[in-house]
């Protein structure tokens, strides 16, 4: 069994990737950077994502293990000090194993993927794009941008924009939009719209200027003016607790405690 480490080395001691190198080695795993089996994520929920990225060639034969370092930690389930139990019972049943589609962009010749959400903004002018489901037009849309999420996202960029808070037990896409217009000359559904897997949402307009976010990484320079998103084969394996729990996650992540 091989185990790769993604380490925010601002957060813990100088010499903690030798220490958890030579940890990895008394359990009888071997440490593998490039093709692992595992990969223990130390930091917050940004390092997780980047960890993402890193290993996107060989997603679905990874799985991801997060053990918090960050603030809110909603991909974590796990402590620091625990890592010799999580390595002690990695292969048993003591764990579970949740997958989840990431989000694909595509474009022109050029894709991109996230678990959260990509968001196409406009930050000089106002965004102009028409909105297509499954080749169905739904609207014209105008104002700042749009977004597109996972279930995963949906607790992310897309609450702040009253979107609903989707169990990442569900495979959805959702899309809402970043301060439409909406007036007696243009208006757009100016509401969120969930959609099942297997649904394709495109965006057809002029993007020269557009921004594109997907999780914590930026595209600038969108060369393409169509964009279509769908759910991906690539998926994300997080190792969990058997008592890992939507609503309770949500509860403590974002509503005052009792």
């Amino acid at each position: 069994m091989k185990i790769g480490l993604f380490i925010k080395y601002e957060v813990v001691p100088n010499n903690f990737e030798e220490t958890m190198i030579k940890k990895i080695s008394s359990y009888g795993y071997s440490f593998d950077n490039e093709n692992p089996d595992y990969v223990f994520v130390f930091g917050g929920d940004g390092t997780f994502l980047k960890s993402l990225q890193r290993y996107l060639p060989i997603l679905n034969s990874v799985k991801f293990v997060c053990f918090n370092k960050g603030k809110l930690a909603y991909f974590s389930d796990f402590k620091e000090e625990e890592v010799d139990e999580v390595l002690s019972s990695l292969e048993s049943d003591k764990f579970i194993i949740s997958s989840h589609s990431l989000l694909n962009a595509k474009m022109n010749n050029e894709e991109v993927f996230a678990l959260n959400e990509i968001r196409i903004e406009n930050p000089f002018r106002t965004l102009i794009s028409e909105v297509y489901i499954d080749g169905t037009y739904l609207e014209k849309f105008r104002g700042n941008g749009l977004v597109v999420c996972t279930a995963f996202g949906s607790s992310a960029y897309n609450k702040s924009l009253s979107g609903a808070c989707v169990s990442t037990d569900l495979e959805i896409l959702q899309l809402n939009e970043i301060a439409p217009i909406n007036n007696c000359l243009y208006s757009s559904l100016h509401s969120p719209l969930i959609l099942p897997k297997g649904s394709v949402i495109t965006f057809k307009g002029d993007f020269k200027e557009v921004v594109i976010g997907y999780d914590n990484k930026v595209l600038k320079d969108c060369d393409s003016n169509e964009i279509s998103f769908s759910l991906s084969n690539k998926k994300v394996n997080l190792v969990f607790k058997k008592d890992h729990n939507y609503i309770d996650r949500l509860s403590k992540a974002f509503v005052e405690r009792r």
